[in-house]
Parts: structure tokens; sequence; C-alpha cells
């Protein structure tokens, strides 16, 4: 077995393959400690992968960590120390908490899990995150990878040559601080949302933005693609977050685009503010997607390769996704279920795997979308007794709860999934989610804005089987295995009825899921389509701000927190009484 772990900077997570090569557990350290983006060192998820698994040490053939540690605490520093004394803050603080970086992962495996820090080895990060995209491609050899993330070890971008899984070739980096992802999430700061988690709303606010405005072309103008010396150009003297521990953007970038917005207030499209705020989120959209733009066609200019991995924070951006796909030379773009640091655990476990082979391979396994591995059965007696005093158990057999769903999900009402293991990424697929009629716009409002208390400018997904979504939406071929994870937007056909549904963007975009026929949601959607009901509105089962829900017991707190009054279970269809 081939543990692959990350921590310390981002998100936290463990990954488990197996002798054949493969994924057969993996956890986001955020769904068990219940702390939103939790970063630290992973105990939790790797304990549940040797509990679950009845794993000892001698089991363990090799772990693999996501980044090296010191190479990644280093050149913060290096680049803060040509920025004194501005930079002392960051210094210091770097200093302070030298043990609590990612140089730890082996002091705090030998404690934890005392004999598994012998088996420990390092891994590049930008390469953790091309073997994390890797398996998810039917073609893995002679195609390029691409990483666009904040920072990772030394560079925050890079092109790399995948011959084979053996064989990964960087030829071009970006190098901290210049930066994709941190110049959005400084934007993301400046907009009242939190970095690292509230880029997506960006991303959603930037639809109602003007292209054409001052202050978007102002954004705009402060990060650029340098034609000829390929490589980006960002104005530093803008930004914080290469000289400060708590700050991303300084009073001159206050100065260009106005008073930030206050976090601590709602936006909504009627405030006096909000078209300013939008504009501004316009203007980073746009040059993100065009600098990406950039890099795939100088990507291709020294790949020559039409097929691509893309993954990284910033692969997230699925409106930016979708222009890649737009250049003439992409025959396939492949982004990972969790593109970002999160998923860097399976690239690892990837990376251990490979590092031990005596016989090479030709290709990784594809891995199943649902590999969080959960059994109801270890939480049987502590759920019995909250249903039974909270819940009714309309019907514990399968197919007449999927019946009895159908007619629910005709009458407007929204069901909650907690069905066997647990999606990849942070996308919810059908297993962790909230369903209901995608074109009743009552019930799609009142799952964004009631039940999950999101902003009403972020529009919920749309899930349908590839036939509908033919007849509404302009699919691009080259992003057909993007649909499946919702990691990719698509345009309304011009004069589509698709423009008018709930779930459709301002811009006359949505992010889209397409569904296969082994998954929960392709049975509803087949019993539903005999009432001309083709598509659902799905999202993730958490109320906006906490993590996506793991278990039972997960699913359960939100039926007594908001007004959810269905959830779908591995013991049956639940009506909440609370």
């Amino acid at each position: 077995m081939y543990l692959g772990l990350t921590g310390y900077n981002h998100e936290s997570s463990a990954a488990l393959v197996d002798k054949e090569g493969k994924l057969i557990n993996y956890y986001r350290e955020e769904v068990l400690s219940r702390i939103k983006g939790d970063k630290s060192f992973p105990k939790r998820s790797i304990k549940k992968i040797l509990e679950f698994h009845n794993l000892t040490k001698s089991d363990i053939k090799s772990i693999a960590f996501y980044e090296r540690p010191l190479t990644a605490f280093l050149t913060p520093l290096q680049v803060a120390a040509f920025n004194i004394p501005q930079s002392l803050p960051l210094i210091s603080h770097q200093c302070r908490n030298f043990d609590k970086s990612s140089i730890s992962c082996f002091l705090d495996l030998s404690k934890e899990f005392s004999g598994l820090e012998e088996k420990l080895i390092y891994l590049d990060h930008h390469l953790s995150h091309t073997l994390t995209a890797l398996p998810y491609s039917q073609i893995q050899e002679n195609l390029c990878s691409i990483v666009v993330d904040g920072f990772g070890d030394r560079s925050s971008t890079s092109i790399c040559k995948v011959n084979d899984v053996y064989n990964i070739n960087e030829l071009w980096s970006c190098e901290y601080p210049v930066s994709l992802g941190l110049f959005y999430s400084a934007i993301t700061d400046f907009l009242g949302f939190q970095v690292n988690e509230g880029e997506y709303k960006v991303m959603g606010l930037a639809a109602f933005g003007k292209k054409d405005s001052a202050v978007a072309k102002k954004v705009s103008d402060l990060i650029y693609w340098d034609h000829k010396n390929k490589k980006i150009i960002s104005d530093m003297s803008y930004f914080k977050y290469h000289i400060s521990p708590t700050d991303s953007f300084n009073n001159k970038l206050i100065n260009l685009l106005g008073d930030p917005r206050n976090p601590f207030l709602s936006l909504l499209p009627e405030d006096d503010n909000f078209q300013h705020f939008a504009d501004i989120a316009k203007g980073a959209q746009d040059k993100i997607s065009e600098i990406l733009c950039e890099i795939f066609k100088y990507a291709y200019s020294i790949t020559r390769c039409k097929n691509f991995l893309f993954s990284g924070g910033v692969a997230s951006n699925s409106a930016a996704i979708s222009k890649i796909a737009e250049l003439p030379f992409v025959d396939q773009i492949i982004v990972p279920p969790s593109p970002g640091d999160a998923g860097c655990s399976i690239g690892a476990s990837y990376y251990a795997y490979l590092k031990n082979q005596k016989n090479l391979i030709s290709n990784l396994p594809t891995p199943s979308i649902y590999p969080s591995r959960f059994n109801s059965n270890d939480q049987k007696l502590i759920s019995k007794q909250i249903i039974a005093s909270n819940f009714k158990l309309i019907s514990s057999n399968s197919n007449d709860a999927i019946a009895k769903i159908v007619s629910l999900i005709k009458n407007g009402e929204i069901i909650g999934t907690v069905l066997n293991n647990a999606e990849t990424g942070p996308r919810a697929l059908g297993n962790r989610s909230l369903i209901c009629d995608g074109l009743n716009k009552k019930a799609v409002k009142t799952l964004n804005t009631v039940i999950k208390n999101r902003s009403p400018f972020r529009p919920t997904a749309p899930c349908m089987k590839l036939s509908t979504a033919k007849k509404y939406y302009e699919l691009r071929p080259e992003l057909l295995g993007c649909y499946k994870y919702m990691n990719a937007t698509c345009k309304c056909i011009d004069g589509s009825i698709s423009n008018n549904f709930p779930t459709t963007h301002v811009d006359g975009t949505v992010r889209l899921q397409i569904i296969e026929n082994d998954q929960i949601l392709y049975k509803i959607l087949t019993y539903l389509e005999k009432d001309n009901i083709d598509i659902l509105a799905n999202s993730s089962l958490n109320i906006s701000g906490d993590p996506t829900s793991f278990d039972l017991i997960d699913g359960l707190m939100i039926c007594s927190l908001r007004p959810l009054k269905y959830i779908f279970t591995d013991f049956g269809l639940l009506e909440s009484l609370f």
C-alpha cells in the first residue's frame, strides 16, 4: 500500500493507492475535523485510512509528501530578504512558525504513527499536481501538463512534457512571487471574501461586471503576459502577500481601486456599490483567462501536444477553462475532480507507487469519483437513535425511496443525499448533494439562498444526461471530461429556453454536470423525464462556509439547522421532524 499526504499550507488530505495502482481511499482533513480549510497535519485522515483497511505499519510500503518542505520554507524567506525592512514581519512570522511548517511532517508522523516516518519521501509540489491529474486521462503519454497555483515549492506556474508516467520533464516555470493564483487571491481579499476559499465567489461576481469599465481596466493592468520574453509580469508594488504574513494588498491598490469591501457586510445585486465590485471581479477574471490562454499557447509551441492536463488551484476556475478550450490547437483538457492542494495527496500516493514498481507500467488506472470510503454501519447505533427521535422513515427500500423522491421533486421539494462513499473534490456529484427540480425557480432559490445560505449572485449547477445537455448548451468536445466534475462552464445555445433556467448565470453560462448511468442521479432523472423534468439543480450538502458533509451525522445535523425536510441515506428516505 502507498500513502500520499498534503498539509500545513492549504487543505490537508491523505490518499491510499494499492499494489495494483488503484486509488482505494482518500480523505480531506476538513470533512473529518469539520474545520473549513483545515491545513493541519492530516492525522485524522491517516488514522481513518489505516483503521478502515485494518493496516499496520508493515502494510505501508512508502509514504510521499506533496512538496519539498525545506524549499517551500526557504523560498518565501529568500524573496522577503530582498524586501527588508518592509518584509520583517513576514520573516519573523516564518521563523516563529518554523515548527508549524511542512518541515514538521517527519516529526508529526513519528509522534502520531511511530515507525511510518521511516518510509517518508518527498516530491516536487507541481509534480504532485501533475500526477493527480494524470490518472483521470485516458491518454497518459505525449501530453502537456500545466500547473497554475498560488505557490508551490519555488514556482507558481509550470509547463511539463509528460512523455510517459515515469518521464515527466519541466520545460518552463514562473517563479514566486509573481503568481496568477496569488494575484487572484489578493483581489478576492480586496472584495471581502476569504482567501483560499472565496475565489469562486469572485468568479461568480465577475459575470455581473462590465469588462470595459474604468476600474476593470485598472485591475487588468496589474498583471500581464510578456510576449517577447514569454513570462508573466506583475506590478508587485500594489501587493503585500510576499512581504506580509497577514495582508495581501497595500494602500496603493486602495488608492487605485477605492475602498475594499467590508467582509462583514452582505453583497447584494441591489447594493449601490455592487456594480463597482463586480467590475473589479470582471477585470481580474478576464485577465486570468487571458494569461492562461497565453500560457497554453506557449505550452503548445514548445511541446506540440494537443492534449493537456490542467491542475493547481487556478484550474478550479471553471469559467477560464471554457475560454482555454476555444484555442484551435486544444483537443482535450483534463482537470481532476480536486485540482487544488487538497487533491495533491492523490498525486503523491501515485508517486510513492511508481517509485516502488519493479515492473514498469504504461498507465495508471482511472480512479473512482467516489473514493472517500464511508460505511454507514459504523454510525448505525448513534444514527438510529437520532433518526428515531427526530426523523420519520418514509421508505427503507431503495427503489421505493427513489419513486417517492421523484414525486417530492415534482412537487418542488429539496432532497439531501448521504449515500455510500463521498466525492473526491469540493463539488458534490450526487452522493453528498442537495438536489431539486432544476426548472423550478422557487425550489432552486430556496436551495441556494435559504438552505445553503449562499449569496444570490452565485448560481447552482444544473445536472443532466449528455443527451439533455446537447439540447440546451454549446458543449465543447475538449471538455467532456470536465463536465463530469463540474470543472468547466458552457454557454446556453442562442435563443434556447435554457437562457431563462434558474441555474443559468446572468452572462448566459452554466457550470454543468453531466451524469453517467452508474450514478444515482441518472436513475432519478430517468423517472423524472416522464414528467418533462430533465434537469436537476445540484449543490453540495453543506451550509455556506462549512465543509461538505461527509457522514450521515453531518447530513442529519444540517436537517436540524436548516429547513431541509428530506434526506436520502443508506438507511432509506427520511423526513425531518425538526
